[in-house]
């Protein structure tokens, strides 16, 4: 040290290099003290005064930071690092939505899987004090990803503005708050949520509460109003006997756990979409069984009933943006909802109400929509496309047509007003049900005929088309045989939920004498079903689309001797030509004054 001064005012010099190792001292010092206040309460104390499992016997003498860093001839040297590093090769996660590009753990993820894969002893230093390694030995337990990182959310990639536009419903890097927390290079890495030097559960950078954290990247669009995000709802479980849906350290509510509801950043139950059950349909159930969601609203009973959209048979298979003209046969709780875009609200039928919104769909012409309108354009996407088609008994008809979507079409002749208003504007107001509003101009909606058979206005149970002890998921009883059937409110409820029953069978009515093929006391005592498509008719009005052969494949209608099989509006009814059940139908049997 060299010391100069003037007539007026001494100065020292200080070598630079001395100043530099002063800095860098006070630095350590600072950070030390800071890091280490925290530090010293968490599972990343393994001094033998440390409060978890894993730390070095009383015998052996550390320091707080050693396990770690070290000032000297580390590697890498960015961190100071004083651990061997893991040369296991991982396996990758990976999604048909992953935009992102990740490769083999790299920067501080490679760091912390150095001791979080399980496969070197924690206590392989580079440097240990006195060059004698302690004897830690593996982690074991919750906290070991393994080399399997395919169920871990992603890391080693690079976030950054492209990314975000590719991939949609995330933040855009450059605008983002503070809390995104990137490594060298713009990278997403362990440490863009964790920080192991705070005393905070799972050394989370801050309260992932709300979904805090995931919400920091991830922006799907309408999650703040869901009800996912919103529900105040606790689990009413018993511990050893349901499943609780939320981690060890969860919080109370849905809208606290919020996006941990249903995924696991770490350890996923599945690796797709990192959700948190094994079983697909489990992801939902864990809630939706009462035990969570609304008390009296266990949809899992739902799906024991005898007819009921088969959620558990080909798990796994739903994609997120899949073509519905191309996808393989299957039905998920995510083909109808969206569970990031839900909620408790109603709509005017048919269109969509919140539990269906954000839902991917085909509309009338046959394209896909990123999202449906109108509740027909989500059931279009199985029962529209030819994936329901021939693969269970059903019916045969004149006209055969199974693709929904063009029963619906407003272009046949006749169809149940789901896509449009109905055709037939004669019809009279006092033949539909007094008190539900119906006119000739009214929509109704694929759930208004198919949802659960318990379900009432106003009551406690699930609407939607979950479950039914009424084929096919009808929520009243629709006796759709092609056998002498005797008739009651009962046998055609669905039917009389909207068509006022004691009109149709009046036999003084000047509308088509239904009483002569429903009334016990005659002999025909027919279906519905064997003269109606409940869906529509390309060719008949009146949906007259006449029942060739019943579920069962006994023979209904067919031509008259004639080879005759037709049916002819007139302004008193109409007329058919045919053989029912072997009787023929000759043409005027049916006029009536």
């Amino acid at each position: 040290m060299t010391t100069h001064r003037d007539k007026a005012h001494p100065v020292i010099v200080w070598p630079v290099a001395l100043v530099g190792l002063l800095l860098v001292v006070l630095l350590c010092w600072a950070t030390t003290v800071s890091a280490g206040d925290g530090l010293a309460n968490t599972r990343h104390n393994f001094t033998s005064t440390g409060p978890g499992n894993f730390k070095v016997p009383e015998t052996e003498t550390t320091g707080l930071c050693t396990f770690c860093h070290t000032p000297h001839n580390a590697n890498p040297s960015r961190a100071l690092w004083n651990r061997a590093l893991s040369a296991a090769n991982y396996t990758l996660y990976s999604s048909s939505t992953l935009k992102a590009v990740p490769t083999q753990p790299t920067g501080s993820s490679r760091l912390c899987l150095s001791c979080h894969d399980g496969t070197l002893a924690m206590g392989t230093l580079l440097r240990p004090p006195g060059g004698v390694q302690y004897t830690v030995g593996k982690l074991t337990g919750t906290g070991v990803l393994g080399t399997d990182l395919s169920n871990d959310h992603p890391i080693s990639f690079t976030y950054d503005s492209q990314l975000a536009a590719n991939r949609g419903e995330l933040v855009d890097p450059q605008g983002a708050p503070k809390e995104l927390h990137l490594d060298v290079g713009g990278q997403v890495q362990c440490t863009s949520c964790h920080d192991a030097h705070i005393d905070r559960a799972k050394f989370m950078r801050f309260d992932p509460i709300k979904g805090a954290l995931c919400t920091t990247c991830h922006q799907p669009t309408g999650w703040a109003d869901t009800s996912h995000a919103t529900s105040d709802k606790k689990w009413r479980g018993t511990e050893g006997t349901d499943i609780n849906p939320w981690p060890s350290g969860g919080y109370d509510t849905v809208q606290d756990n919020a996006c941990m509801s249903c995924h696991r950043s770490h350890a996923a139950g599945h690796g797709k979409g990192l959700l948190a059950q094994v079983g697909e349909t489990d992801n939902c159930t864990v809630c939706h069984n009462g035990k969570v969601a609304n008390e009296d609203f266990n949809l899992a009973l739902e799906f024991t009933k005898p007819s009921s959209h088969p959620i558990d048979t080909d798990p796994w298979i739903h994609e997120p943006k899949e073509d519905a003209s191309l996808m393989p046969r299957h039905v998920a709780c995510v083909d109808c909802h969206n569970p990031h875009a839900a909620d408790a609200g109603t709509a005017t039928v048919p269109n969509v109400s919140g539990p269906l919104k954000g839902v991917r769909g085909i509309n009338q012409a046959g394209s896909p929509v990123a999202v449906a309108t109108f509740q027909q354009e989500v059931c279009y996407k199985c029962h529209g496309e030819g994936l329901s088609q021939a693969t269970t008994p059903r019916i045969v008809r004149q006209d055969n047509q199974r693709n929904v979507r063009l029963e619906f079409d407003p272009a046949n002749a006749s169809y149940h007003p789901v896509a449009a208003a109905g055709k037939n504007l004669t019809i009279p107001d006092e033949s539909f049900v007094t008190g539900l509003g119906l006119t000739y101009l009214s929509r109704i909606g694929c759930g208004s005929c198919h949802n659960n058979n318990e379900w009432t206005a106003g009551g406690n149970n699930p609407a939607g088309p979950h479950g039914s002890v009424n084929e096919p998921l009808l929520e009243r009883k629709y006796n759709a045989g092609g056998g002498l059937i005797l008739e009651s409110a009962d046998e055609f409820a669905m039917c009389y939920k909207c068509h006022d029953r004691n009109v149709l069978l009046d036999p003084n009515t000047r509308r088509f004498p239904h009483s002569i093929h429903l009334d016990p006391t005659k002999t025909a005592q027919a279906s519905c079903a064997v003269c109606h498509d409940a869906h529509g008719s390309q060719s008949n009005q009146r949906l007259i689309n006449f029942m060739l052969f019943d579920a069962n494949g006994a023979k209904v209608v067919e031509p008259d001797p004639n080879g005759r099989l037709s049916f002819t509006k007139t302004i008193q009814g109409g007329n058919c030509q045919l053989a029912c059940h072997g009787m023929v139908h000759k043409q005027g049997v049916n006029k009536y004054p």
